[in-house]
């Protein structure tokens, strides 16, 4: 893993209440591109073809697998993280390494 292999955080869940996902949205979206992270996927209503999945699906991209693990223990994400828990219910949040360019 290298600083140009790609970080992401992925995310999947259930959105419990649409008014407070979208204030933390709001919030969230600062801080995930002073980190240089951009959302690449925001799926709700999801299908899955095999197993079982929460309804929303979400992957932010950042340049380096650093770069997502800072965001995300960033002291400001602390207090923004916690809407999004308020907001949602079940799934998982993962930090993973990209593939190489």
């Amino acid at each position: 893993m290298t600083e140009h292999t790609p970080g992401y955080l992925i995310g999947n869940f259930t959105v419990t209440d649409p008014a407070l996902m979208a204030e933390y949205g709001q919030k969230a979206t600062p801080l995930v591109q002073a980190y240089g992270g951009e959302v690449t996927l925001t799926v709700s209503g999801l299908t899955p073809l095999e197993g079982q999945a929460h309804s929303t699906l979400v992957v932010i991209r950042f340049p380096n697998f650093a770069q997502a693990e800072a965001f995300y223990h960033d002291p400001a994400y602390g207090p923004v993280k916690e809407l999004r828990l308020k907001a949602t219910t079940g799934g998982f949040l993962a930090l993973i390494p990209g593939l190489p360019a």
